[in-house]
């Protein structure tokens, strides 16, 4: 099933009444935020951080990414609240053994984010495992290079046959591969040109991990893609359920 976009809802909307949010089965669903929120928003994100969050801003030396940090992990603090309907300051959030984040309040929910530019994307399901990646197109000066390193030779090939989406290509085999990761647990552990995928009438299939070929259950991955700000992001969901019922909504 393709995602379906919800309409966007302000920050002010957002902030109220969104206690106890439910998922129906097979639902996922994708939140968009902007890393340029109002000073209401940003409030809110920054009460969210409790004080250990709110300590590690000073970690970050630019002004930026400090308020990156704030709008990102303050804006997964206060959905974690609505989802599960715990305040902030009583959230507990872990980390398994590879290092991705989970609910420790309610290990069925799970969730994972990323960030590029000046957007930020969350996922969450209760039924499964997910992952997901954005990245911003934009002119990279050493394009050869990196899909050289990142690359398997037929995945250099797809991404150079057409030359005007070449960029394009390019961030969209990159959020398929790094979403898979992060669905796996194992974020860049792996290194991305272990990764093989095939492409067939556009669906993006993993054909092996360091040339062996993967087994039934790995197989079962599916990649669904999405695009934000008329198309100058590009994104990829990562699940195995064909049949979720996945939403995607921003805030304004």
């Amino acid at each position: 099933m393709p995602i379906k976009i919800i309409n966007p809802v302000s920050s002010s909307e957002f902030l109220t009444g969104r206690n106890g949010i439910s998922f129906d089965t097979g639902d996922i669903q994708i939140w968009s935020i902007s890393l340029d929120a109002d000073e209401n928003f940003r409030s809110a994100c920054l009460n969210a951080l409790g004080e250990k969050g709110r300590e590690r801003i000073s970690y970050f030396k630019f002004k930026q990414v400090q308020e990156s940090y704030i709008i990102s992990q303050g804006g997964l603090r206060l959905l974690l609240s609505y989802y599960l309907n715990i305040p902030t300051e009583q959230l507990q959030i872990g980390k398994l053994s590879k290092g991705k984040p989970y609910s420790i309040d309610n290990p069925e929910l799970r969730f994972n984010m990323s960030n590029s530019g000046r957007r930020v994307v969350y996922a969450f399901s209760t039924e499964e495992e997910i992952g997901i990646d954005l990245e911003k197109l934009r002119e990279l000066s050493d394009l050869d290079e990196l899909i050289e390193k990142n690359y398997t030779s037929y995945e250099r090939d797809y991404i150079n046959k057409m030359p005007e989406q070449r960029l394009y290509r390019f961030f969209k085999f990159w959020t398929i591969k790094e979403a898979y990761l992060k669905a796996i647990g194992v974020g860049m552990r792996i290194p991305p040109d272990n990764l093989n995928f095939s492409v067939q009438n556009g669906d993006y299939n993993l054909q092996s991990i360091k040339g062996v070929p993967i087994d039934i259950d790995e197989g079962e991955w599916i990649f669904k893609h999405f695009t934000l700000e008329n198309d100058e992001y590009v994104g990829t969901l990562t699940i195995k359920n064909q049949n979720a019922n996945i939403t995607l909504q921003s805030l304004i």
